[in-house]
C-alpha cells in the first residue's frame, strides 16, 4: 500500500478483526494509491462545479504542492492561505460560515 497506507491493516484489525483484509485494502488503495487526492482525479477537481472552501495544507499527509494544484484547478474555489494557528481561528470561523452560508441551498 502507497503513501501513507502502512499499518493501516494492523491497526484495523485492532480496533475490529471482522473487517476484511480485502476490504482494508480496497479502502486503502482508494485513500493513499493515487498520486493526487484520495479518490478524485485532476480532471474530476478541474470540472467540479461544487463551490469548494480551502485551506491549505503544509505536511505530509496534506502537502503544499498538492493544495496549489488544487486551487489552480478547481473552478469555483475560495482558498484561505492563512488558517493555521490560534490567532486566525476566529477568521476561520467567520469565513467558514460565511462560506456555507453562501453555498448551502436555501429552502
Amino acid at each position: 500500500m502507497g503513501r501513507g497506507g502502512e499499518g493501516l491493516w494492523e491497526t484495523v484489525r485492532a480496533r475490529d478483526p471482522s473487517i476484511s483484509e480485502e476490504t482494508i485494502q480496497s479502502f486503502g488503495h482508494n485513500m493513499f494509491g493515487n498520486d493526487f487526492v484520495f479518490s478524485v482525479t485532476r480532471d474530476f477537481v478541474k470540472n467540479c462545479r461544487t463551490p469548494l472552501f480551502l485551506q491549505p495544507g503544509t505536511d505530509k499527509p496534506h502537502p503544499a504542492k498538492t493544495s496549489e494544484e488544487i486551487a489552480a484547478l478547481a473552478p469555483n474555489i475560495e482558498v484561505q492561505k492563512e488558517w493555521r494557528a490560534p490567532t486566525h481561528l476566529d477568521e476561520s470561523i467567520r469565513r467558514v460560515r460565511a462560506f456555507l452560508e453562501c453555498n448551502t441551498p436555501k429552502g
